[in-house]
Parts: structure tokens; sequence; C-alpha cells
């Protein structure tokens, strides 16, 4: 069971960079006991080895998570972004990309992992619904259609 709720949301959020972005979520995480203190660093480690940035249109997404260790319950992180932070390209991690939304996973095991991904990718695959959920005006409207869309109770 996935735990997603208001208070893993950064709605608006204005950051310096991508790393911000990434500790900030993960100690919304760590403030619900979801995760281990370190689950930021072990995030921001593996974002420099493994990039998580997609091109997707119209406006880039990321989604950093790291290794089941250290996570105690699985969860999912948002930031809607005010303006674009720089994160790698998956695909090509010498390019540079604007990411307006980040989802931040912690999964403890790996097939909960691959559905949570599974149920993102088709949302990535959609402009419109990017742009959907780019557009909600509250914090309430984001978690609401993000229940919705990916099917989380």
């Amino acid at each position: 069971m996935l735990e997603f709720n208001e208070s893993l949301i950064a709605f608006d959020l204005q950051a310096k960079d991508a790393r911000e972005v990434v500790e900030l979520l993960a100690g919304k995480m760590c403030a619900q006991g979801l995760v281990a203190a370190e689950y930021g660093l072990q995030t921001w480690a593996r974002e420099q080895v493994h990039p998580t940035g997609l091109p997707t249109k119209p406006f880039c997404i990321a989604f950093p998570h790291a290794d089941a260790e250290g996570v105690n319950k699985s969860a999912l992180g948002v930031a809607v972004m005010r303006q674009p932070v720089t994160f790698q390209n998956m695909a090509d991690p010498d390019e540079g990309l604007d990411v307006m939304l980040v989802f931040m996973l912690a999964n403890r095991d790996a097939e909960e992992q691959i559905q949570t991904l599974r149920n993102l990718a088709v949302l990535f695959g959609q402009p419109e619904k990017l742009v959907e959920l780019r557009d909600q005006s509250t914090l309430q409207e984001v978690e609401s259609w993000l229940r919705r869309e990916l099917r989380l109770s």
C-alpha cells in the first residue's frame, strides 16, 4: 500500500536546484516516519549515477528514488514547481532538462515499485494530463487529481 497524502506534496515550489527538491520531498517523507533520515542523501547519490529526468511534453518531469533500504513504508512525494529546476536526462545524462513536476518514490518492494512506475508512465505519456496536473490551483486539488489518475486509495 502506497502512502500518499497532502503533506507529501510541495505545491507551487520555488527551489534553487534539483537537490533541494529531492531533500525537501525526502524530509516530508521522513517527518511522517516513512523513510529514514538519510533517504534524501541516498536518493540524490543515486540521481548522480542514474538520472531520472524524462523529456516529456509539454514540459519535463523527473522521478527520483533510491533503493528500498531506509524505506519504512512505500510512499509517493510530489513537487509541482513554480519555475523549472534542472535534472539530468535519463537517456542522455549529459543533457539537463527543465523539470516542472517531480515524483519522488520510496518503495519497500520491487513489485510495488514496478506497478507505481507503470501507473506513472501512463500519465507521463499524456501531455494533456501533465498540463492538467500542473494547472491544479490548490494543494488539495493536486492530491485529489493524483489519487484519481494514479488509482491511489
